[in-house]
């Protein structure tokens, strides 16, 4: 197994557990900037063959994943 792919499943698994603790702990906004963190992390490696660099895929991931979280916890916020 290469270090990348290592590092991968690690964060992919601290995501998850953020998101488990966030639904654990009813606390549905913690449970969002998980479901970010990795709907990035899953966004990034979606566009792997598409090209790019890895900054260039990391930017477009997170940032995907940092308008679900903005969207989530502002309908937490506004009880939607």
């Amino acid at each position: 197994m290469y270090i990348y792919t290592a590092i991968q499943l690690i964060e992919a698994f601290l995501m998850a557990g953020v998101i488990t603790y966030g639904v654990y702990s009813h606390r549905p906004s913690i449970s969002i900037v998980g479901g970010g963190l990795l709907l990035g992390k899953a966004v990034m490696n979606i566009l792997t063959p598409e090209g790019g660099s890895v900054l260039k895929r990391t930017i477009i991931g997170y940032g995907l994943g940092l308008a679900f979280m903005a969207v989530g916890i502002s309908m937490v916020k506004a009880g939607l």
